[in-house]
């Protein structure tokens, strides 16, 4: 009786276990953040002036999602903005650092693509670009940023890669090309929305500059 005893008291033990850890929710991993560096060139530290997050040297000053200096590959790359009137018309412009305009346009969008019948941007050269509202009552113009088209073994190593690459935006990633990853990712997105791949990709790129921090939030929401 006494060998039984025990026995049953171990089955007990071993159901009352089972029960608690079946009650006990399994936690959901929780996902780190990763920043990646080198995309932006200005060696300035903190966030910048038309920043996104935090406080704004002018809460009605248009946001430039970009680096304060970034490399882009494609010679017509798209540029990304946002305003506090979305339907406001901006002007967009280019100019060599030396400040001599190259091109400009007026838009009510908050994206554009360098057209290509514009006059040609050149590897190894170096371009500033921003916007200016049409109603200065947004707070006007953010500070320019820069980017420099990649050239020599870079652009070559580059334009390898992608021959035989089947996700163009992991090699823009790893040459830390700003402009063409978030058109690579952007890509996906715009043909299946729900890659969690690309939002994961998107966001990691988003949260490693300050001024598109704001854009990682809302893909890291869609991760899952």
């Amino acid at each position: 009786m006494k060998h039984i005893t025990i026995a049953t008291l171990l089955l007990v033990a071993l159901f009352a276990a089972c029960a608690v850890q079946a009650q006990t929710p399994t936690p959901h991993p929780v996902r780190v953040r990763a920043k990646l560096s080198g995309f932006d060139l200005s060696n300035k530290s903190g966030k910048s002036a038309n920043q996104i997050g935090g406080a704004s040297r002018d809460l009605g000053t248009p946001h430039l999602y970009a680096p304060g200096s970034a490399k882009a590959y494609s010679l017509t790359p798209t540029f990304y903005w946002s305003a506090p009137d979305g339907a406001a018309k901006v002007t967009f412009r280019i100019s060599t650092i030396n400040g001599i305009e190259v091109y400009e346009t007026t838009t009510a969008a908050t994206h554009l693509t360098y057209p290509a019948d514009a006059p040609a941007l050149k590897p190894g050269m170096t371009y500033r670009w921003t916007i200016l509202p049409e109603n200065d009552m947004l707070g006007g113009a953010p500070a320019p940023v820069t980017f420099m088209v990649v050239d020599g073994d870079e652009r070559a190593a580059i334009q390898s890669a992608l021959a035989t690459a089947t996700d163009p935006a992991s090699v823009f990633v790893q040459h830390r090309i700003w402009y063409d990853a978030v058109v690579a990712y952007n890509n996906v997105l715009d043909k299946d929305p729900g890659n969690q791949a690309a939002l994961l990709g998107r966001a990691t790129l988003y949260n490693s500059v300050s001024a598109t921090e704001s854009l990682a939030d809302a893909d890291w929401k869609l991760v899952h």
